[in-house]
């Protein structure tokens, strides 16, 4: 009401100026678009040939009898050295020494024959673990290469391999004419295309086919000691 009063012939002008300043609403700001999500990446499942087949119970178990084994096995080789010693001191005969270490003999057979079964078992889990801790470390340094692949792949609106197709191979003409090689100057010879340079990529592959001969010289060792 206090617009309408006002006098003068400025009064209308005045009044229409503050509707049009006041009276106007203010655009809308847009929201900015979103980056596009990262495509979430799960690990792949342990196939079967690398599962284990000796559970730690088994293995813990495999364990103390071969170390409760091998105490057997030093405690009838101090007896059969016993023996001996006594025969070649003449406080037994032959007849006598062959009569006594013939059951430590049938005992050393079969501990023997005990700490071989254990052995293997626990041969076989360590060899067992070594690759499954191999395919681990191959899956993480994987999948991290691939987290960063589609970090970045976004970035450069490049095409998804799935999408594209692949270049149709072409023929090459049929050849018309057999050139004379006498005739005709060899071609100069192509320059070798210059080593590029290691990206972290070609460092990752790097570090996974060092921990793969690791690997490899580990199980070899444990093969030999066998």
């Amino acid at each position: 009401m206090l617009l309408l009063r006002g006098k003068g012939s400025g009064a209308p002008f005045r009044l229409l100026l503050q509707l049009i300043l006041f009276g106007r609403k203010k655009p809308t700001e847009e929201p900015a678009p979103a980056p596009p999500a990262l495509t979430k990446l799960e690990p792949f499942p342990i196939p079967d040939t690398i599962r284990k087949t000796v559970t730690e119970t088994d293995i813990a178990k495999a364990r103390n009898k071969l170390r409760v084994a091998n105490l057997e096995r030093d405690i009838i080789g101090d007896a059969l050295t016993k023996i001996y010693e006594a025969e070649a001191k003449g406080t037994i005969n032959e007849p006598e020494k062959n009569q006594m270490i013939q059951p430590y003999k049938n005992d050393l057979k079969r501990v023997d024959s005990e700490i071989d079964t254990y052995k293997k078992t626990v041969d076989l889990y360590e060899l067992e673990t070594a690759k499954e801790d191999l395919f681990k470390r191959f899956q993480e340094t994987f999948l991290d290469i691939q987290a960063r692949i589609e970090k970045i792949r976004p970035s450069l609106n490049l095409p998804n391999p799935s999408e594209t197709k692949p270049t149709e191979t072409k023929q090459p003409p049929a050849k018309t004419e057999i050139p004379d090689p006498t005739t005709e100057d060899p071609p100069p010879p192509k320059e070798r295309p210059r080593e590029k340079a290691r990206n972290k990529a070609e460092e990752k592959i790097e570090t996974i086919r060092e921990e793969v001969l690791k690997a490899m010289e580990r199980l070899e060792q444990i093969e030999t000691e066998g």
